[in-house]
């Protein structure tokens, strides 16, 4: 334990860290129960409803470093909150599309939002606590991590059974709005004395790589490994 009470600023930086992560690590799970009645609610194909979790893991992958990167030159109080910004609303469009496009769409944008949330947190978690402080901080951190990843489908079960398969997305408002104001109100702006330059060729190659390979597993099951497509 703390010898002294944490100052307000930490215990406000590791909340919105942790609401943040659970978001984001929730939404890759939190789906996949709910891919029935998603694909007969907006009839759609097997295809669209794989990348329906496929969409928000491939953007948060691909943008993960430049986000960081990225987190360096603007700040990472900054970045963090513009990227539960686009968590957000990404999560309030999800639940408002009208078709399996629209949905794929809005979850990738939900990965970019996931991405910076992602690449910032246990920087902003670094520069905010310090020695024995800063193992506490990680470790509530790294419990938050398990968590999200056990409640994910047990949530997804409970909101689609109980309500609709749009009540996954919405969800998050409440939790995203939360963690913006704490961010805003409580977490340091904070920039590395020499900060990266963004490498938008490696990040393109490595989004079209991923794009191409997942696109081509995802195909492969409907059209067969010979087809001319």
């Amino acid at each position: 334990m703390f010898s002294s009470p944490p100052h307000p600023h930490k215990t406000l930086t590791l909340t919105a860290v942790c609401l943040a992560t659970f978001m984001l690590l929730v939404d890759i799970t939190i789906v996949i129960v709910a891919l029935p009645s998603i694909r007969s609610g907006l009839q759609t194909s097997f295809s669209d409803v794989q990348w329906t979790i496929d969409a928000y893991s491939l953007s948060l992958a691909a943008l993960l470093l430049p986000t960081g990167s990225l987190a360096d030159i603007l700040g990472r109080r900054r970045v963090f909150a513009a990227g539960l910004t686009v968590f957000t609303l990404g999560s309030l469009l999800c639940g408002l599309a009208g078709s399996g496009l629209e949905l794929i769409l809005f979850r990738a944008l939900q990965g970019i939002g996931g991405a910076t949330l992602f690449s910032t947190s246990l920087a902003l978690l670094a520069q905010t606590f310090h020695g024995r402080e800063r193992g506490f901080a990680f470790g509530i951190y790294g419990a938050v991590i398990t968590v999200a990843a056990a409640c994910g489908p047990l949530l997804g079960g409970v909101l689609t059974s109980g309500l609709s398969w749009r009540a996954i997305f919405f969800v998050n408002l409440p939790i995203g709005a939360l963690a913006i104001l704490i961010t805003l109100a409580g977490v340091q702006e904070s920039r590395p004395p020499q900060s990266r330059r963004i490498d938008v060729p490696g990040a393109a190659v490595l989004t079209l790589g991923l794009v191409a390979l997942v696109y081509g597993l995802i195909e492969s099951g409907q059209t067969g490994w010979g087809a001319d497509r």
